[in-house]
């Protein structure tokens, strides 16, 4: 229409040529011509007003009748239960009397099938008349529900109850738990959406029903519209996959902390504290100024921020277990006071939980490998890549905690030893490359009592970090120290508003970034490191940061509350076995003197020599074995009891990271606090 009225104006003569009169029937032939145009001028501009407001008032129609309505019950938590209200429009191509709803299968962060669907525990479908509509579980399917509906039906709406505190190995970190004064409720669990749902494009409004005088914290947006305040929250209208990525957690003794004073470095961020009691002292102002630092290095690390605020979420609580879990603009955590009453009371895997949630916000939620990302949650996802989703997070976040003063230098070689020694005695390799752990992700989180290291763990999070702690050292080496793998996070991290989120990646991408800050070949680095069969495992890294790596008989002074630090007897440098501290035997390497002896896994050392179990008895037998004398074990198997001889001699032996002076001290210049 604009096109058109802009020809009519071009085309109506109005003007002679300069100089010459201008008759009377002219002037008023200019004239009848100058109020036409007008005239078309103001209805033109009328009908655009009139067709725009049809087109908007069209689209909020649209908007509206499209909108999902998901109410949240969780005012009494004692029970154990939760309930929700399902709103959920039906497309118009499938009012033909049938609609499939799928119960979120693949959730975000789990990196396997495993929505907790078998803690629902009440499931009712009624069309928009009240009456009761059948469903039926679709076969070989049961995340995939199958119901009748009415022919012109235009909504269903679904009640659902669901079982708290029981969540499966897979769900753990995105179901949901009630105990005492604190609560978490993850709205996958609580969640049905159609069959051909765009998870970006469909939107959900939510509300929450607390219990009467408890706090509520989220990522997302609140909305106070139509809603009493004090009884019920109502957040502003998000995508599926918004939702699904913003856990709530509730509580009655609650404290809140802003981290950012220098917005023009990083967005505001806030952390909420949940605890059990008001009385009691949940978090040590030194821990939280720990974490203002910890965003402050993430900041100098990355460079940008894919979010505009965010929020940690942090239940402070023995009634619950330790837990987390990442998402794009807040994380989920839950750790007990006694962790948190001061920075040297935050050890092992409650020190580097917030940080690693926290700097997944990057690596795994704003870049997330192509595979992974799919736009509903029943979709089978390809878990490949998680060497760079879980592994490069666990290198970043344990070096933001050294970064931040959270972890000191001696603590992260002690970190850097334990990983190193797991490493060189995981035999699993030979059979199954890295990428294949993360491949086969989904059904290795589950710990196998019997021969671990031979099926193999998640090992694409402690073997995926020292691969990224082996590519920040030959990065420095590459470029004379110029350059480091802070300048490849710049680059890969890189937010802009025009980019969509989450951002994919593939393997390739990673290469070529690589490759643009140090010259190298990547593509074989990664070739051998990650996707191929090993006779054992190749701690070169040690070397590219100035230490040496080898067999002593001293063992390693490490604190027993370091990370992954073995318990009890640990001999698997010399025997190749572990005990526990009563005397189980734990681990074996195969070929190893104790495999050749014929233990395994679940057998119990009865005796050592001439005397009852003891770790002392088991060191000493080692230390003073000596040629002809064989270590002596009685040794007790289901109802049996039979004699074992270990013919070793070599003495302890374990594993050691010393400091070689001859070269570059890489690590001390990786781990220091940046300024800028």
């Amino acid at each position: 229409m604009i096109q058109f009225v802009s020809f009519l104006v071009e085309s109506c003569p109005s003007a002679m040529q300069s100089g010459d009169s201008i008759p009377s029937f002219v002037e008023q032939k200019n004239a009848m011509y100058d109020s036409l145009i007008r005239k078309v001028l103001l209805f033109t501009l009328l009908a655009v007003v009139v067709a725009g407001t049809d087109v908007v008032s069209a689209q909020e129609k649209k908007e509206a009748s499209n909108l999902m309505h998901l109410l949240i019950d969780c005012s009494k938590p004692s029970r154990g239960l939760i309930e929700a209200t399902l709103q959920i429009p039906v497309a118009a191509a499938a009012k033909v009397g049938k609609i499939s709803l799928w119960y979120p299968k693949w959730v975000p962060g789990s990196h396997g099938p495993g929505g907790p669907i078998a803690n629902i525990a009440g499931l009712q479908i009624h069309g928009a008349d009240g009456k009761r509509l059948k469903w039926r579980r679709a076969p070989g399917e049961v995340y995939r529900l199958e119901v009748e509906v009415p022919r012109g039906a235009k909504e269903v709406q679904v009640a659902v109850r669901y079982v708290v505190n029981q969540p499966t190995t897979t769900s753990f970190g995105h179901d949901c738990f009630f105990a005492g004064n604190i609560g978490v409720v993850s709205p996958s669990c609580l969640l049905l959406y159609p069959e051909g749902s765009d998870v970006d494009e469909q939107q959900i409004e939510v509300r929450v029903r607390p219990p009467a005088g408890w706090y509520v914290a989220s990522a997302l947006a609140k909305s106070n519209k139509g809603v009493k305040p004090e009884e019920e929250l109502m957040f502003q209208p998000v995508t599926l996959r918004t939702l699904v990525d913003s856990p709530v957690m509730l509580g009655r003794c609650y404290r809140s902390f802003e981290l950012v004073t220098n917005t023009s470095l990083s967005p505001p961020h806030t952390l909420h504290v949940f605890s059990d009691h008001k009385t009691a002292e949940s978090i040590s102002d030194e821990v939280v100024k720990k974490y203002a630092e910890m965003v402050r290095q993430a900041s100098y690390l990355i460079g940008s921020h894919p979010f505009d605020r965010f929020d940690i979420l942090l239940g402070v609580t023995d009634a619950l277990p330790k837990n987390g879990l990442e998402h794009a603009r807040s994380t989920f955590n839950v750790l007990p006071p006694s962790s948190l009453k001061s920075v040297t009371a935050l050890k092992g895997w409650d020190r580097l939980l917030v940080p690693h949630e926290y700097l997944h916000a990057w690596c795994g939620k704003f870049r997330r490998p192509e595979g992974m990302l799919t736009s509903d949650f029943h979709t089978p996802k390809d878990t490949e890549l998680l060497w760079v989703y879980e592994g490069l997070t666990q290198y970043l976040g344990e070096l933001v905690e050294a970064r931040s003063g959270l972890m000191t230098d001696e603590e992260f070689k002690n970190r850097l030893l334990v990983e190193l020694r797991n490493a060189m005695n995981q035999q699993g390799r030979q059979w199954r490359t890295l990428a294949d752990t993360a491949a086969a992700s989904h059904i290795l989180r589950g710990a196998s009592p019997s021969w671990g290291g031979l099926r193999r763990s998640q090992d694409y999070y402690m073997e995926g970090m020292l691969f990224w702690l082996e590519a920040d050292a030959r990065i420095r080496h590459l470029t004379n120290g110029n350059k480091s793998l802070d300048d490849f996070c710049h680059s890969f991290f890189k937010s802009q508003r025009s980019v969509k989120q989450p951002a994919a990646f593939d393997r390739s991408e990673v290469v070529k970034q690589l490759h643009a800050v140090a010259p190298f070949d990547w593509d074989g680095l990664i070739s051998r490191r990650i996707e191929s069969f090993q006779q054992q495992f190749d701690p070169e890294v040690a070397s590219l940061l100035g230490y040496s790596f080898e067999i002593t008989n001293q063992k390693p002074k490490i604190p027993t509350n370091t990370f992954r630090q073995s318990s009890g007897v640990d001999l698997l440098d010399s025997l190749g076995v572990s005990f526990s501290s009563s005397g189980e035997v734990r681990n074996v390497l195969l070929d190893s003197p104790a495999d050749k002896a014929m233990l395994a896994p679940r057998q119990m050392i009865v005796a050592v020599g001439d005397h009852k179990w003891s770790t002392d008895r088991m060191l000493s037998s080692v230390e003073q074995a000596v040629q002809g004398k064989p270590i002596k074990l009685l040794v007790s198997e289901h109802d049996r009891i039979k004699s074992v001889q270990i013919q070793y001699y070599g003495g302890l032996a374990y594993w050691n990271l010393t400091r070689d002076d001859s070269k570059e001290d890489w690590l001390s210049q990786i781990l220091a606090a940046r300024k800028k």
